[in-house]
């Protein structure tokens, strides 16, 4: 019997890329190629309760969509105690090292083999990675090209607002006397992005987290549309912030 190879995707018939002997759809936009990719990340970076069912249930379509899920919409989705667990596991996966989220992009050739090298060659951010120093750290020209094609494009869209950040060569230190721990909901009318706002509180000795968990103090909501969490920290007797960039100028 003849094994005849197929040459498009079977979900979105974009034509299927052949590398090693595996073959590869290359549409970003291929739904199953989406819901593949997120539980491949979710299972690399230890995000327990997100499955395949769980990405599809929550209509998560990419790693912007995972990191920015709204509560109350999970909890609506999945009720509250399931939605909580997973929102936790999320704020944790934030801790994860450098080379663990490398090896979760779903790069082709590129897993926890290449990650480590990268990691022991000292390259600990995205912006470290060329193709000089994957020759250093010992990686073949496929998996080079792949991880620069990566950099080139996927990347592009996502640096701008993944939750990790990486100190080049430095250990991150948690400082215990910070002036307190801040949680943001809902879209910011004072800054561009909720990681321009992070930023600019961390440089001031704030804790930012995207959980209402018991170390908040203060609530950052620009949005005023009476979010489940705003009713919460009403109710824990949180100080609720309503413009930021009076917040950060007094």
């Amino acid at each position: 019997m003849k094994i005849v190879i197929p040459t498009t995707c079977p979900c979105c018939a974009s034509k299927l890329e052949r590398v090693n002997d595996q073959l590869f759809c290359r549409n970003i936009e291929c739904s199953a190629q989406t819901v593949g990719k997120l539980t491949h990340f979710a299972k690399n970076m230890g995000i327990k309760g997100l499955g395949e069912k769980t990405i599809e249930k929550l209509g998560l379509s990419s790693i912007i969509d995972l990191y920015y899920l709204d509560s109350a919409e999970a909890e609506e989705v999945l009720g509250s105690k399931i939605a909580v667990k997973l929102l936790d596991e999320i704020e944790k996966s934030k801790q994860a090292t450098f080379a663990t989220v490398i090896a979760s992009m779903s790069i082709p050739l590129v897993g926890n083999t290449i990650a480590n090298k990268l990691s022991s060659a000292n390259i600990n951010s995205f912006s470290e990675i060329t193709r000089e120093s994957c020759k250093e750290a010992g990686l073949g020209d496929k998996a080079t090209n792949n991880l620069l094609e990566w950099l080139e494009y996927e990347y592009q869209e996502l640096k701008d607002f993944l939750p990790f950040e990486f100190k080049q060569k430095q250990v991150v230190v948690h400082n215990t006397t910070s002036n307190g721990t801040v949680c943001i909901t809902g879209k910011l009318s004072s800054f561009k992005t909720k990681a321009e706002a992070k930023s600019v509180l961390e440089s001031m000795g704030y804790i930012v987290v995207d959980t209402l968990t018991k170390a908040v103090s203060i609530l950052i909501d620009e949005s005023g549309k009476g979010s489940s969490k705003r009713t919460a920290a009403e109710e824990r007797g949180i100080q609720i912030v309503t413009d930021l960039s009076q917040f950060i100028n007094l």
